[in-house]
C-alpha cells in the first residue's frame, strides 16, 4: 500500500511567515517528499490545510484522513510532528491515537517512526499527543493574555470593518484601531438620533430601507440589527474583551459550545473617535431597557399550522402568522413580513387549500398505473447514475491535480521551478481543488437525496393518504403541524403583488418532500 503526506498550517506557522521565514507547506513539503524518496517509500496522496482550530471537527482534511485510516487505506502517514494530527481534547486525542493503533498506520516523522505494533512507539506517540495539548493550551493562554493585554491598550481586535468604521494599523505601532467611514458613521448618528426622538427600532429600519441603505452583511435592516448598533458601545468610544463567553455544553454524547453574553468582560475606553457622545448612548440604554415587550400569553395555543415549515419564496425568510388576540386558530393571515419584500399574504384558509392540492398532486404520481411508476423508478436510476459519473469524474479531476501538484513540489527540488512559481502554482491548484470539494459536496448530497427518495417512495403512499384525509377534519392547528411534518420538510409559498388588483387568488406553493 501507498503512504500519504498530511500537512497542516498552524497559527504559529502564519506568524512566521509574516516574518519573513518562508511558505511553511512548501518547505514542509518539500522535508517529507525528500524523506519519502530516501525510506523508498510510495506516496498515494498529499492532504493539507490552512486551519488553527484545535479539533477535528474543524479539519476537513483530517476528518478525511481519519476515515482512510480507519478503513486501512494507507501503509502509513508522513507528518512533520506527531503534533500536527492532535492538538485537541483527551477525546480527539484518544480518536487519533485509536484510528492509528487498530489499524496498524505508521506514523512517519523527520525524527522518527511510530509503528502502533510497538508497545514503546504506541506509548511515546500517545505521550506525543498529550505533550502536544499541554503546549498548546500554554500558547492559547498566552495569546489570549496578549489579546486582553491589547485591548486594555485600547486597540480594535476585530478582524472585520464593523458598521461605522474602518479597521486601520495603527502608526508606528502593533494591532489596529479604528476610523470612521464617514457615509456609514452618518448612520450610525441617525440611527441614535432617530431612537433618543422617540422612533422605535422597526420604524428605524424601515426608514433606512426606504433609503436604500444596507446593512454591513449587505442585507436589508431590521428592527434586530437596529438595535444591535443601540447597544454597541463601540459607538461610544469603548472596546470590550469577553462580551460573549463560550460556554460547553454536552448532550447525548455531544459536546457544543454555544457562545452567550455574561455579565463580567473587559470594557476601556478605544483609541478610536467615538461616533456618539457617552450621554446620548446611556440614554439609549435607558430607552432601551424601559421599553416594554409584547404581554406575555397566559396559556400558549398554536394558531399556525405551518409553523417552522414555511417559508417566502422571494426573500427566502419565514411566513408568519397573523391575526387578531381573541381569533380561532388557522383563521388569520399568513404574510412575509420582511421590511424590502413584495410577496403578497393570504388567508390561512387560502394556503391550506393550495398545500391541500399540492399533496393531492404528490399523490397522483404514486396512484397512476404501473408504466408511469416503472417511468419514474426508470428516472431514478438515470439520476442516480449521472451523479455517480459526475462523482467519479470530480475524483478523476482531483487525482489529476493532485498529481501535477506534486510534479510541481519535484521540480522544484530538481531547481527547475523556483519556489516563487511554485508558491503560484500551488495556489492556482488548491483554488481548483476547493471548488472541485464544493461540486463533489453538491453531487454526493444528490446521490443521497435520489437514494432516500428511492426508499422512500413505497411507504409515502400510505402516510400521504393519510394526511390528506385527516388533514381537514384535524381540530387543532397543532394537530395539522403535526401532520404535515410527517411528509413534508419545507413549503415555499409565493404570490405577485399585481394578482392583488386583478382579483387572481392563485397561490405558488412548492413542497420539499421529506423521504426518511
Amino acid at each position: 500500500m501507498a503512504y500519504l503526506i498530511y500537512l497542516r498550517k498552524s497559527r504559529m506557522d502564519m506568524e512566521a511567515e509574516a516574518r519573513g521565514e518562508g511558505e511553511t507547506l512548501a518547505r514542509h513539503r518539500t522535508t517529507l517528499l525528500a524523506l519519502a524518496r530516501r525510506m523508498g517509500l510510495e506516496i498515494g496522496g498529499i492532504y493539507e490545510e490552512i486551519v488553527s482550530g484545535e479539533t477535528i471537527a474543524a479539519r476537513p482534511q483530517m476528518q478525511r484522513l481519519l476515515s482512510e485510516v480507519e478503513a486501512g487505506q494507507w501503509e502509513g502517514v508522513l507528518v512533520m510532528e506527531v503534533e500536527r494530527l492532535a492538538r485537541g481534547d483527551s477525546i480527539d486525542q484518544g480518536i487519533v491515537a485509536q484510528a492509528f493503533k487498530y489499524s496498524g498506520t505508521k506514523i512517519i516523522t523527520p525524527a522518527k517512526t511510530y509503528d502502533p505494533a510497538n508497545e514503546f512507539d504506541e506509548e511515546y506517540f500517545e505521550f506525543g499527543l498529550f505533550m502536544s495539548r499541554r503546549e498548546y493550551k500554554t500558547i492559547k493562554r498566552r495569546m489570549v493574555a496578549g489579546r486582553i493585554a491589547s485591548v486594555k491598550e485600547g486597540k480594535y481586535m476585530g478582524k472585520t470593518n464593523p458598521y461605522g468604521y474602518f479597521r486601520v494599523k495603527i502608526p508606528n505601532g502593533k494591532g489596529y484601531t479604528l476610523e470612521p467611514n464617514p457615509p456609514q458613521a452618518a448612520i450610525v448618528r441617525d440611527i441614535f438620533d432617530l431612537r433618543l426622538r422617540g422612533v422605535g427600532c422597526y420604524v428605524i429600519a424601515r426608514r433606512l430601507n426606504a433609503r436604500g441603505e444596507r446593512t454591513s452583511a449587505g442585507i436589508a435592516w431590521s428592527a434586530q440589527s437596529v438595535r444591535n448598533v443601540l447597544r454597541n458601545c463601540l459607538y461610544a468610544g469603548y472596546v470590550t474583551w469577553g462580551r460573549k463567553a463560550a460556554q460547553p455544553v454536552v448532550r447525548d454524547g455531544v459536546l457544543t459550545k454555544p457562545r452567550r453574553y455574561v455579565d463580567e468582560y473587559t470594557k476601556v475606553k478605544g483609541l478610536h473617535p467615538a461616533l456618539v457622545s457617552e450621554a446620548d448612548f446611556d440614554a439609549v440604554q435607558l430607552l432601551l431597557d424601559n421599553t416594554p415587550g409584547l404581554p406575555l400569553k397566559k396559556e400558549h395555543e398554536l394558531k399556525n399550522p405551518f409553523v417552522g415549515l414555511m417559508y417566502c419564496g422571494k426573500c427566502g425568510h419565514v411566513i408568519t402568522y397573523g391575526a387578531p388576540a381573541a381569533a380561532p386558530p388557522c383563521t388569520g393571515r399568513l404574510d412575509c413580513r420582511w421590511a424590502d419584500c413584495d410577496n403578497v399574504s393570504s388567508s390561512c384558509a387560502d394556503v391550506e387549500d393550495a398545500v391541500l392540492h399540492a399533496l393531492r398532486l404528490w399523490l397522483a404520481e404514486y396512484e397512476v398505473d404501473t408504466d408511469h411508476q416503472n417511468s419514474v423508478e426508470r428516472d431514478l436510476d438515470d439520476r442516480a447514475a449521472q451523479a455517480q459519473d459526475e462523482i467519479r469524474s470530480i475524483h478523476a479531476a482531483q487525482r489529476k491535480l493532485r498529481a501535477q501538484l506534486d510534479r510541481a513540489a519535484e521540480l522544484v527540488e530538481q531547481e527547475v521551478y523556483t519556489p516563487e512559481y511554485f508558491v503560484s502554482r500551488r495556489s492556482q491548484i488548491n483554488a481548483q481543488l476547493t471548488e472541485l470539494d464544493r461540486a463533489l459536496a453538491k453531487a454526493s448530497e444528490r446521490a443521497l437525496c435520489i437514494d432516500r427518495e428511492r426508499r422512500a417512495s413505497p411507504a409515502m403512499l400510505p402516510k400521504l393518504q393519510h394526511v390528506i384525509e385527516a388533514y381537514p377534519t384535524a381540530q387543532s392547528a397543532q394537530e395539522k403541524n403535526d401532520l404535515l411534518r410527517t411528509v413534508i420538510s419545507r413549503i415555499i409559498y409565493r404570490k405577485k403583488a399585481a394578482e392583488r388588483s386583478s382579483g387572481d387568488s392563485t397561490i405558488y406553493i412548492e413542497i420539499a418532500r421529506k423521504f426518511e
